[in-house]
């Protein structure tokens, strides 16, 4: 005889030995339905997708009143800007957030990877088209204002473009889990929800961050690494050359010519093209360094503490490859050892406005990078600094 029989006759036997209360024989049955529900699977099966399909469903909801709170601050942000500017032009509020929404849709199709050759190239230039047109769409928006405050907008706008496609493809799974009460499909994006949340509230102190102008996290690697670095030489100067939003300069640190490579701050937010800068100097210029040093910020293993430093070879660079891929081949081309400088950090750090930690970080690096070139590096010789990062917020 098993359990649920068992429980089936203790309980009948509860409710008829009661004659004077019919409604709590009527009781009885109902718990007992209900027990016996808990016990079927494809009850608990339905329980499991009501429950998954109202926490996704609810985060949905929430993302998309994110989303809808940041156009309007961006579109705030704009009308301050303009105003501000003294323009006596009226604001055209429904042009400004349609030239947002499109730019929230604005795609960039990945090129065809079955014939490899030539693949880095067009992934350069899609990247530069693409960075190109939000600028300028911008621009049209906020003619006669400053470019480093129309780069932080459009740093800002790039935000809420990664949002919208995040809201997209969680929502796309949530209808297909639904249309075809498939569980194992909501399951999937409910077990990735603290993970995305996490990066969805990144993005969102992201979009404040660059509005306000304030250096971000991943600034740690350009700006200030570089800049200190920079300070701590004798005889900086600066190269001339048509490379877009890069800067290059000269300086001598214990008799070793340092070359250093970062994104122009002023202080709008960009990133520069580093690997331009390297094939520049390699190439055009002449130099024969004796290693190349890139300094980035990089995202740490839980538990490992914000601000601390690692050191390794290659190069520490983020994105989707196509800058470290030109720098690296570079490198192999002319034999140069690559070595790199890591400063660790969350993700809502790297995105977020600038902690304490990750600041304090940054002078420890400026040591690692001394102490890197006076080990491997003569006097007499040249080296390449690269910092790598975004300059929001950090002016040059």
């Amino acid at each position: 005889m098993d359990i649920l029989t068992i429980s089936l006759q203790v309980l009948l036997q509860a409710g008829l030995s009661n004659q004077s209360s019919f409604w709590s024989f009527i009781s009885t049955i109902i718990w007992l339905i209900i027990f016996v529900l808990l016990l079927t699977p494809y009850f608990q099966n339905y329980m499991a997708i009501m429950w998954y399909s109202y926490s996704v469903g609810n985060f949905l909801t929430n993302l998309s009143r994110l989303i809808t709170n940041n156009v309007n601050l961006v579109i705030s942000h704009i009308n301050q800007l303009l105003r501000s500017n003294g323009s006596s032009q009226p604001t055209n509020k429904d042009l400004i957030e349609k030239t947002i929404q499109d730019l929230m849709e604005f795609v960039v199709i990945e090129p065809v990877s079955a014939e490899p050759t030539g693949l880095m190239k067009t992934l350069k230039l899609l990247v530069t088209s693409y960075n190109e047109k939000l600028e300028d769409s911008i621009r049209t928006l906020l003619p006669n204002i400053d470019r480093p405050l129309v780069q932080n907008v459009v740093d800002a706008v790039d935000g809420l473009r990664e949002l919208n496609y995040i809201y997209k493809v969680i929502m796309h799974y949530y209808r297909l889990s639904n249309k075809y009460k498939n569980p194992y499909l909501m399951m999937q994006v409910y077990m990735l929800l603290p993970i995305i949340r996490e990066y969805v509230n990144a993005l969102n102190g992201a979009i404040t961050t660059f509005l306000k102008g304030q250096p971000v996290g991943d600034a740690a690697g350009p700006p200030l690494t570089a800049y200190r670095f920079m300070r701590s030489c004798s005889g900086l100067t600066e190269l001339t050359h048509n490379i877009k939003d890069t800067y290059i300069g000269l300086c001598d640190f214990e008799g070793r010519r340092v070359y250093v490579i970062k994104a122009r701050g002023g202080p709008g937010g960009t990133v520069g093209n580093l690997d331009d800068g390297i094939i520049y100097l390699v190439e055009r210029v002449g130099v024969k360094p004796r290693m190349i040093i890139t300094v980035d910020a990089a995202l740490k293993f839980e538990g490992e503490k914000t601000g601390s430093i690692a050191e390794g070879v290659g190069v520490a660079m983020g994105g989707i490859g196509v800058e470290r891929f030109n720098i690296e081949r570079t490198a192999s081309k002319y034999g140069i050892p690559l070595y790199a400088i890591l400063i660790k950090m969350g993700l809502p750090e790297a995105l977020s406005a600038m902690t304490k930690d990750v600041e304090g970080a940054v002078n420890e690096a400026v040591e690692r990078v001394k102490r890197a070139i006076r080990e491997n590096v003569r006097e007499g010789e040249e080296v390449i600094l690269i910092g790598v990062g975004n300059t929001g917020g950090v002016a040059q």
